[in-house]
């Protein structure tokens, strides 16, 4: 089962670092070990260091920080998506942030010093690898903050679910909610606002 599984890493790493050669995505996709957490699980707890950086084989995961006891819901994450707390994990520098799975989830993570392991080995492929992984985080942050800063409720929610249309079905409604800044009531009319 590890041994299909692993093979499923290779295949889809293959396609989201498709311009890397084979042996360099197959000696990256070999570092990641598998982790299975229950519905509940945090895979990071503000205030502790980032370790690990995951990429979710199967399951949905939320990112979040507390100010003055009110949550503040950054991100979800479902199959085949990388999560972490990528500051905490560059700098190796407590997180703000925690990582809760809102469902049984089989991830697959890397660590930070396997990472840096993998970097000193073939330091130019896995630099320009990981080069890659920043940008594409970097663009997916400056997206977000230029939605939370830009869009109405209505256009976070099409964003939220573009390129995801199995996410409302997945996640809570009242957690999308409280992503969107609105409440539950709002998003049901945004939402049958987008059937007529």
């Amino acid at each position: 089962m590890v041994i299909e599984r692993m093979t499923e890493l290779h295949h889809i790493f293959r396609q989201i670092f498709s311009q890397f050669p084979e042996n360099t995505i197959m000696l990256f996709a070999d570092s990641f070990r598998e982790r299975h957490y229950k519905k509940g699980d945090t895979f990071l707890q503000d205030g502790s260091i980032c370790r690990n950086l995951a990429f979710i084989q199967k399951g949905a995961m939320m990112c979040y920080y507390v100010k003055n006891g009110k949550r503040y819901i950054d991100e979800f994450s479902l199959d085949y998506e990388f999560i972490t707390d990528y500051s905490s994990f560059i700098h190796q520098t407590p997180s703000d942030k925690t990582i809760e799975c809102l469902e049984d989830s089989t991830i697959f993570s890397i660590s930070y010093d396997s990472l840096q392991t993998l970097y000193q080995m073939n330091s130019v492929s896995f630099e320009r690898l990981g080069r890659v992984m920043s940008e594409q985080l970097y663009c997916q942050w400056h997206e977000k903050s230029k939605s939370l800063l830009m869009d109405d409720a209505r256009e976070k929610y099409l964003k939220l679910i573009g390129n995801r249309p199995g996410l409302p079905q997945r996640i809570p409604q009242y957690l999308i909610a409280e992503y969107l800044g609105i409440t539950p009531e709002s998003l049901s009319r945004v939402r049958s606002g987008l059937v007529k």
